[in-house]
C-alpha cells in the first residue's frame, strides 16, 4: 500500500519534491490554475468549490473524496504546514505506510487548552454554530453524541483538519463530516460575520476526527507537524507595525494591533505566529505606550526599533521566567536591565501575559516574584 497526500492551496508555493504530495488548488473556481499541474477542486461535476469563502479546505477534502479513484492511503496537509518525522523532514510515503501498519490514522499532534475546547472556541468564534454541529450529530449519529460532549468538555484539540487514512476510512469519514455538516448549514447565521469568521466549517471541523476517533475506538498516531512558513497575514502585521514604529507613532501601532486581533484572531495563534512574536509585540507596545504617556526614561520609550524591543523584552522574559521559579540570574543579566529603566510595571505586564504558561505551572506565587524582582532587576531611583 502506498499514500498520497494531498496539498490543499489557496496560493502558488514551494510544492515537495516528492510525488508522495500532490497540490489541490482550493477555491478554484473561474480563477487561473496557481501552479502547472495543480489538481483543482472544482474540476469534474461534483464539487463544491465555489463553497470555499464558508468551507475552507474542506472543499479540497470534498473534491478528493467525490473525484479522485486512487485506493492508496489518503492524507491530508496544508501548503505550509506537513507531516513531519523528529528530524523535521516530511514524511515520505513509505514512513506513512509503516505507521499505518500500526494505526488506524495518523492525525497532528494534540495542543491541549487551557480552558475546555468549546470556552475556548467560544473566545474566537460564535459557540451556538459548534452547539447547532453537536445536536445535529446526536440528531442523526446518537451513537457519536456521548463522545462530542466528551471532547467539547475536555482540553484535548487538534487543528487544521490534518490526517492520513486508509482510501476506506477516509471515504467513511467523509460522507460522516459532510452529512452532519449539510444537515447543520440551515441552523448556521453568518450574518455580521467578517471573511474570517465567515469560513466557519472549516473551525467547526478542527476537532470532529477526535470526536469520530474517541466514538469509534480508533487507533491514532499524533504526529509532528513543521511549517515552512508563517502565515502571510501574520508577517504583514508585523511589517506594518515595524513601519509605524519606525514613524515614532507607538498609540497608533497599539490601536492598529488590537483592531487586527478583533477581527484577524488567527494571526496570533501558534499554528500563524511560529515566532510568538505578535504575542509579544503585543505586550510590548502595551508597556511602550504606557511608559511613553507617563514620560519614563527607559528602553521602551526611547527605542523605535522593533526588533531590538523584542530581544529586549526576551531577555526580560528569561530573567522573570527564572526568578518564578526561585533561580537566580546572572549578574550580567541584571546590569543589562538595570541600565536599561526595566522596571515593576513592565515585570507585571510580562508575568500577566503567559497564556502558554512558560514560566511553569511550579511557579512562586506572584507577590514573592514581585519582590526578587524589585531587588534584583528593577534601577533604583
Amino acid at each position: 500500500m502506498s499514500t498520497t497526500v494531498f496539498v490543499m492551496a489557496h496560493k502558488a508555493y514551494s510544492e515537495p519534491d516528492d510525488p508522495t504530495y500532490r497540490t489541490v488548488f482550493v477555491g478554484a473556481k473561474g480563477k487561473p490554475d496557481i501552479l502547472p499541474g495543480c489538481l483543482r477542486d472544482d474540476a469534474g461535476e461534483d464539487n463544491i468549490s465555489d463553497l470555499n469563502p464558508y468551507f475552507s479546505e474542506l472543499t479540497g477534502i470534498y473534491w478528493v473524496w467525490k473525484n479522485y479513484t486512487g485506493q492508496e492511503n489518503i492524507g491530508v496537509c496544508h501548503y505550509r504546514r506537513y507531516f513531519s518525522d523528529d528530524s523535521l523532514e516530511k514524511l515520505t510515503s513509505a514512513q506513512y505506510d509503516e505507521i499505518l501498519e500500526k494505526y488506524d490514522l495518523i492525525t497532528s499532534k494534540n495542543i491541549p487548552t487551557e480552558i475546555s475546547y468549546r470556552d475556548s472556541f467560544a473566545r474566537a468564534h460564535n459557540v451556538a454554530d459548534l452547539d447547532a454541529v453537536g445536536d445535529t450529530i446526536k440528531r442523526i449519529y446518537p451513537e457519536y453524541g456521548m463522545a462530542f460532549d466528551e471532547v467539547m468538555a475536555g482540553h484535548d484539540q487538534y487543528f487544521g483538519n490534518l490526517f492520513v487514512m486508509p482510501r476506506r476510512l477516509f471515504d467513511e469519514y467523509c460522507e460522516w463530516m459532510f452529512t452532519i455538516l449539510t444537515e447543520t448549514m440551515p441552523a448556521i447565521d453568518m450574518t455580521g460575520y467578517n471573511a474570517y469568521q465567515q469560513r466557519v466549517y472549516g473551525f467547526l471541523t478542527e476537532n470532529l476526527p477526535l470526536v469520530y476517533i474517541k466514538a469509534r475506538g480508533l487507533r491514532n498516531y499524533e504526529s509532528q507537524v513543521v511549517y515552512t512558513s508563517e502565515k502571510a497575514e501574520t508577517t504583514e502585521v508585523v511589517l506594518a507595525i515595524t513601519e509605524l514604529l519606525h514613524q515614532k507613532k507607538t498609540h497608533e501601532a497599539k490601536e492598529m494591533l488590537t483592531q487586527i486581533l478583533k477581527v484577524r484572531p488567527e494571526v496570533a495563534l501558534i499554528t500563524s505566529d511560529l515566532s510568538g512574536n505578535i504575542e509579544f509585540t503585543k505586550q510590548i507596545l502595551f508597556i511602550k505606550d504606557h511608559d511613553e504617556s507617563e514620560c519614563k526614561d527607559n528602553f521602551f520609550t526611547r527605542e523605535y526599533d522593533l526588533t531590538a524591543l523584542m530581544n529586549f523584552y526576551k531577555e526580560a522574559f528569561i530573567a522573570l521566567s527564572h526568578l518564578s521559579r526561585g533561580e537566580d540570574v546572572e549578574e550580567s543579566e541584571r546590569k543589562y536591565l538595570k541600565d536599561n529603566g526595566f522596571d515593576l510595571f513592565a515585570a507585571n505586564v510580562i508575568l500577566s501575559n503567559d497564556p502558554s504558561e512558560r514560566f511553569g505551572r511550579e511557579s512562586l506565587d506572584r507577590n514573592t516574584v514581585m519582590q526578587r524582582i524589585n531587588e534584583v532587576c528593577v534601577r533604583e531611583v
